[in-house]
């Protein structure tokens, strides 16, 4: 279903485009979650800020007052930025639990399976998508998560690079932290993974693709791994959300990717390809018909990488879902409706992929445990 774009000018695809823009508008937005209070005009539109990014999260977790939201520093980059852990769970009152063991009540409740989710961590075009780089686009799919606390706990970590974030703002190209290295600076930090690592050959540390001196080397790195060795048992699905490109020009769509992508080999697992046919469905039954999102493996959407996040969380901690979200760039200077083309994307788009991820997730953990 993935769309195929001809090889024409970008004048020319803009064009096409738009008219997928018109058929959009044109739709009724899905309900969204009522958990949270949308950040208003009066708070402005801000960038998120590695350097003041504690201080947006409390004004953020602040729009949705039904919903404990904790924040811990799990790690800090060279250039000294915080890297921030959001703990999410519900907001419900203590209830006593029935223990049979001992025959009494206890105020404890069950605990839930963990979502891992991590924006940032990839840094290329993640700019000019509004939910991974404003706040108040990043408190809308915020709400999207949230929809799920009553089947799951989220760990989220907004910036996961927070530096080459700074650095991306300033760079055509940009998708690594700016660590030192021998010629040039930066590791990418999604190459940087003990899976694979580096298997193929040597790269030069001017290349985007740099997989840094040895795995974990980065503290960025460094932290996501923590999150897997201390709440790995509990976390039932990890997924990386960033941009598909650095320009509007390179046009692949929406993607949902998953495990491997050091192979060509297939997994023998039937939940991911049971998550296409539900993805393709919620696309097929959406109220517009001009917009797909891919399905598919790392390996056949990107060809061979190695030391990613994701190939990790499942080769290394068998983490039963792991994903890479891939989310679109539209240029926001050839047509007027473009910001309400790229709220549409994510409100129309994500806000159903999100749902059907969530609510695969939680039926195959119930039909795995019957």
């Amino acid at each position: 279903m993935n769309v195929s774009w001809p090889k024409v000018a970008p004048q020319i695809r803009a064009k096409h485009v738009s008219k997928r823009v018109t058929q959009m508008m044109l739709q009724e937005e899905p309900e969204i979650s009522t958990r949270y209070i949308p950040l208003d005009d009066e708070d402005g539109s801000e960038f998120l800020s590695p350097y003041a990014i504690k201080q947006q999260l409390s004004r953020i977790s602040s729009k949705f007052p039904n919903t404990n939201i904790t924040t811990e520093v799990i790690g800090r980059t060279v250039e000294y930025n915080d890297l921030v852990l959001m703990k999410i769970s519900e907001m419900n009152d203590l209830q006593r639990h029935f223990r049979a063991e001992d025959d009494k009540y206890a105020d404890e409740a069950p605990q839930k399976k963990i979502v891992f989710i991590v924006h940032g961590l990839s840094v290329m075009g993640i700019s000019s998508i509004d939910c991974l780089s404003h706040d108040k686009g990043f408190t809308k799919l915020l709400s999207y998560y949230l929809t799920h606390l009553d089947n799951f706990d989220i760990f989220l970590i907004p910036l996961a690079n927070p530096d080459g974030f700074t650095a991306s703002q300033h760079k055509t190209i940009w998708n690594k932290n700016v660590s030192p290295q021998n010629a040039c600076p930066g590791v990418n930090i999604d190459r940087n993974f003990d899976v694979a690592w580096n298997s193929s050959n040597i790269i030069s540390s001017c290349s985007q693709q740099y997989p840094g001196t040895s795995p974990f080397s980065e503290a960025e790195s460094r932290a996501i791994r923590d999150v897997f060795h201390k709440y790995g048992h509990k976390i039932v699905a990890y997924m990386h959300v960033h941009a598909g490109s650095y320009a509007p020009s390179i046009y692949k769509g929406e993607a949902v990717l998953y495990p491997r992508g050091f192979s060509e080999a297939q997994l023998d697992d039937d939940k991911y390809i049971d998550l296409k046919g539900d993805i393709d469905e919620a696309m097929r039954n959406a109220s517009f018909k001009a917009v797909s999102v891919t399905v598919d493996t790392l390996h056949n959407w990107y060809g061979r990488v190695f030391g990613s996040s994701v190939d990790y969380a499942s080769t290394i901690y068998g983490i039963p879902f792991s994903l890479e979200l891939v989310m679109q760039l539209y240029d926001k200077h050839i047509f007027d409706t473009v910001e309400l083309y790229e709220e549409s994307a994510l409100s129309q788009v994500w806000s159903r992929v999100i749902d059907v991820i969530f609510t695969h997730i939680w039926r195959h953990i119930h039909e795995t445990d019957t």
